[in-house]
């Protein structure tokens, strides 16, 4: 079994550089030594939030030391974050209820993380600032991922990886035949689920209509694999997972790293990074694929079929 097992979510000789996923080999190292133990995925993912919403705690403190602490715990989370899945397919047991677990306990997580800070932020900032850049801040990093999430499973549905993730999430038959001996599995992942969809819901619905958008030149000339193809660009995949959740840890860590004599002012101004300049890079990058789909489309002309 375990000699066709992988961690990796996405086929090998399709890959390309994901930057938020720089915590990937150290998570694999650590996935291997527990590869052969009664140890799963969802202990993994349990330990990531635990280990997550302490970080968020130190922050709250509002100190620099502690800071500190919180960014390597945050750190620990990501690479922590990154052993669930690695371990439940080197084990050959992926899942659909591991898959909603985890994405609900990132949103935890990062919950905790914006409530953290604006506590800290608070203490130095007007309430109601600190509160608002922070909510800002948690939506718009959440939307963030969100865009390289659907472009990254949008990639996997399609050259194969990680079955785990649709681009439009449902409890589908599929799902009742695998949970049918389970029920109440089945009943946890329908729970799950629901959480997921107020959640995430809203935001993949938002990310699909705007991938819409940016082929739409394309799409409407009926050059369908002509606009997969840019969707597919590696280099595209590669710009748009510097919007992941590891980046923003990494973004944090190094302005709590800068904020060693004025935490306060290093916190809002990583706020400000997420709410504001993350959001730019997004569109911009949504805008780039506008503009190159609009050009090929011009280029191409509108498909023939033939009769």
């Amino acid at each position: 079994m375990h000699r066709e097992a992988t961690p990796q979510k996405g086929p090998h000789e399709r890959r390309f550089t994901d930057l938020s996923d720089y915590a990937r080999p150290v998570a694999v190292w650590i996935a291997s030594k527990f590869q052969d133990t009664g140890v799963r995925a969802p202990h993994v993912t349990l330990v990531f939030l635990v280990v997550g919403c302490a970080g968020a705690w130190f922050y709250s403190l509002g100190e620099v030391g502690w800071a500190l602490l919180g960014a390597a715990s945050l750190q620990a989370k990501n690479i922590v974050d990154a052993v669930d899945g690695s371990l439940a397919r080197l084990q050959n047991r992926p899942s659909r209820i591991g898959r909603f677990l985890d994405s609900l306990c990132d949103a935890a997580v990062a919950l905790a993380l914006y409530v953290a800070i604006a506590v800290a932020l608070s203490q130095e900032r007007p309430g109601l600032y600190a509160w608002a850049l922070a909510l800002a801040a948690l939506v718009a990093g959440l939307l963030q991922s969100s865009v390289f999430n659907f472009y990254y499973v949008r990639y996997r549905r399609r050259y194969g990886g990680d079955p785990t993730s649709r681009l439009e999430e449902s409890f589908t038959e599929e799902d009742r035949e695998t949970y049918a001996d389970v029920p109440a599995a089945a009943r946890l992942l329908a729970a799950l689920l629901a959480l997921y969809q107020v959640v995430y819901g809203w935001q993949d619905r938002l990310v699909a209509a705007l991938d819409r958008w940016a082929v739409g030149p394309l799409v409407a000339f009926g050059r369908l694999p002509e606009a997969a193809a840019l969707r597919d660009d590696r280099g595209f995949l590669t710009a748009v997972s510097a919007l992941g959740p590891g980046i923003q840890i990494l973004i944090l860590d190094l302005f709590t790293l800068l904020g060693f004599r004025a935490l306060d002012s290093a916190l809002e101004a990583y706020l400000w990074v997420i709410a504001v300049g993350g959001s730019l890079y997004g569109l911009a990058l949504l805008g780039r694929l506008r503009s190159a789909a609009a050009t090929l489309a011009l280029t191409l002309g509108p498909s023939v079929r033939a009769p």
